[in-house]
């Protein structure tokens, strides 16, 4: 969900106890985070056979890019997700792929986590890859890769019934774990057994440890045929059951035992009902023919091809450069860091979420050459700037892990140069070659890579979409397409609408000598420079809106230069001192797709006169409701407008590219999937009367 506090969301970590065999108690709920006879056994009693895991692994439809999906409620120690990777690793079949969904409110610190770990030797190998990708305890939805992303976990940090009542998903089966109604009755509440309807289908399967009244009476509400059967070790019962549908409804074969009080039906949610235009498109438009092309080969669309490539996906991908990385992503460095506002939003919000995703993302596939978490400052070199951060750390407190404030003698020490000014450190942040990153994702059995080939029209057909080149030749035909390619897309027809811009941008590239200063940590003030890479600083980027001006010009090299002087004056001086050619005119310009409000347009392609005509009511009544779906162009996504932040944001959004093409789960909550969905704009401008 959405913080609509003034402030960032940070969870409390949860208060263990450790009793004389070492297991975990939770000293707030006074209860066990597993059975202290072996919860190992039990996770394997209670949730895999009871969702007869193993079996339904090995006959599953994986067609079309499909996971089987579980989700948990508790994640605790992790032990569930992990021992369903080892059963799923052992007897799933090799081309299976696993998505695990969870949600915790009180996460563990990542020190009690390791000790709770360390209790099951033989899950070490699946601990010590879990323990590297732990989130830091900030609110909301986090995805995490494994296996060369075979296995998926999404865990979602927060309230129980808020986030997955936030979330598009559709689910296999149910783990539903966590502490014991009667010790955590705030979790156990209508609102989650309706979040459970509403991600569940024919078929889906649930199982838990508890056979308390209110757990059966919430999921017979929700629909499922459910049985007590004997619980594990000496516990006397449990509960599992399924969801079977017929003509449309729940059908319950099984009668409620006496103690079990008949109670209504739950309502289904509706989660579109007050955002209809935002609705993605519906499941009969997911083919399960798995040819999807992506045009653009930056750092958008090679992530985009990989998150399909690795689903099973075949995917053309298309440039009209010689190689992948040549155009906006083609800067010899770029910088992974994101500047939050002082309050939350979901330009923040998202960016955060992106952030944190790209750092798990470089590290898990990046090759270490192309991505350094070298930490980086942000400086505070004005009043404006300096109050702005006073703001934000009084308003915050945000894991130290995420960042820091910093004094000049501090700042100083981090970057190795003498600096006027301290600021904010992200001690994980970095910098990365773009470059060389799209090179790398473009490279994928499953990636058929066409160069020097320019799409001018994209045109329905039988199978799909035909890709044309400005002769009217088929370069292509794909059943999905994602549009990726930045500005370029307004070319295309169905694209002509978008309210994007592109903005023009020089960085500089200075080289250095023996005696040249050198910078230990990118450092980032109006601009940014980055530590010298193969003998080279890295700097810039001038913003020239309105500018097509492909060559590179001397006066944006003196401004880049000028901003460093300004910041830096000390580290400037040691350049000048050391006979570094800083007058040599040597860089890149590239062009920053943006758009009116600095976030990217991420999803199903609207066909703009039909959202006019759907929804034109909303220029008489900005709160109507029309009952109306909306219309995509089928099978076209869009995932453009990234600007200068394409390493925090790109990743996750071909994520999110992914899961609407391949119906999986979503990487982010729906508030934050709809301020990305390019409908926002036509919606938006019906409202203010603009069209």
């Amino acid at each position: 969900m959405l913080n609509n506090q003034n402030h960032y969301q940070v969870l409390q970590h949860a208060k263990l106890d450790w009793d004389e065999n070492a297991l975990p108690l939770s000293s707030e709920f006074d209860d066990v985070y597993f059975s202290k006879a072996s919860g190992l056994d039990e996770t394997r009693y209670v949730f895999l056979q009871h969702n007869q895991l193993p079996e339904r692994w090995q006959n599953f439809d994986y067609s079309a890019g499909q996971s089987f999906v579980i989700a948990e409620t508790g994640f605790g120690t992790g032990l569930n997700f992990l021992c369903a990777w080892q059963a799923f690793q052992q007897t799933a079949p090799e081309t299976a792929s696993l998505h695990f969904i969870s949600v915790e409110k009180f996460p563990l610190r990542l020190d009690d986590l390791k000790k709770s770990l360390s209790l099951w030797p033989e899950l070490q190998v699946f601990a010590e890859q879990l323990i590297e990708a732990y989130p830091l305890p900030i609110g909301g939805v986090h995805r995490r890769h494994f296996a060369e992303g075979r296995v998926q976990l999404t865990l979602l940090q927060g309230d129980a019934s808020t986030l997955f009542s936030s979330l598009e998903a559709k689910v296999d089966a149910w783990f539903l774990d966590g502490f014991a109604p009667a010790k955590n009755p705030e979790m156990w509440t209508d609102e989650l057994f309706q979040a459970i309807r509403r991600l569940s289908d024919h078929g889906t399967t649930v199982a838990t440890f508890t056979a308390a009244g209110i757990v059966r009476n919430g999921l017979k509400a929700a629909g499922f045929d459910v049985k007590k059967v004997k619980g594990f070790g000496r516990k006397r019962h449990m509960v599992c059951g399924e969801l079977i549908i017929k003509n449309g409804q729940p059908v319950q074969t099984i009668n409620p035992a006496p103690d079990v009080i008949p109670i209504e039906p739950l309502p289904l949610a509706q989660p579109w009902r007050t955002t209809p235009w935002f609705q993605p498109p519906s499941k009969s438009q997911i083919t399960k023919t798995l040819h999807c092309a992506v045009i653009g080969a930056g750092i958008a669309g090679t992530t985009s091809a990989q998150a399909l490539a690795r689903q099973g996906y075949k995917v053309s991908l298309i440039d009209q450069a010689t190689s992948a990385g040549s155009a906006g992503s083609g800067n010899r460095q770029g910088v992974l860091y994101i500047k939050l506002g002082t309050e939350p939003s979901p330009h923040s919000q998202f960016y955060l979420s992106g952030f944190e995703f790209s750092r798990h993302y470089f590290q898990r596939y990046a090759q270490p050459e192309n991505w350094q978490a070298t930490g980086v400052l942000q400086l505070a070199t004005d009043d404006k700037e300096q109050q702005r951060q006073r703001n934000f750390l009084q308003r915050n407190t945000l894991p130290e892990q995420l960042l820091y404030a910093v004094d000049t003698a501090q700042a100083s020490n981090l970057a190795g140069t003498a600096l006027g000014t301290g600021g904010l450190f992200y001690p994980n942040a970095g910098w990365a070659k773009p470059a060389r990153l799209c090179e790398q994702f473009s490279l994928h059995q499953n990636i058929e890579f066409l160069t020097n080939c320019t799409v001018d029209q994209l045109q329905p057909c039988e199978q799909g979409w035909q890709l044309l080149n400005a002769a009217g030749e088929v370069i292509v035909e794909a059943q999905q397409v994602v549009i990726a390619c930045a500005a370029s897309a307004k070319k295309f027809s169905q694209c002509a609408w978008l309210p994007i811009k592109s903005i023009r941008g020089q960085t500089t590239y200075i080289q250095t000598q023996n005696n040249s200063p050198i910078l230990k940590t990118v450092v980032c003030h109006e601009g940014y420079i980055a530590p010298a890479i193969d003998d080279k600083l890295c700097m810039g980027a001038s913003f020239n809106l309105r500018d097509e001006t492909t060559e590179l010009r001397m006066s944006d090299q003196v401004d880049n230069l000028a901003m460093i002087k300004d910041a830096m004056p000390a580290f400037y001086q040691a350049l000048e001192d050391s006979q570094t050619d800083i007058t040599s005119l040597n860089g890149k310009v590239g062009f920053r797709c943006a758009s009116p409000d600095y976030l990217p347009l991420v999803g199903p392609l609207p066909i703009y006169d039909q959202f006019i005509e759907s929804y034109g009511a909303l220029r008489q009544d900005a709160k109507a409701m029309p009952d109306t779906a909306p219309s995509y162009h089928q099978g076209l996504y869009l995932n453009i407008g990234h600007g200068s932040r394409g390493l925090a944001s790109a990743p996750l959004a071909a994520e999110m590219i992914c899961s609407y093409i391949t119906g999986q789960p979503q990487p982010l909550e729906r508030e934050l999937l709809n301020a990305l969905q390019p409908s926002r704009f036509i919606i938006k401008s019906l409202i203010r009367k603009k069209v």
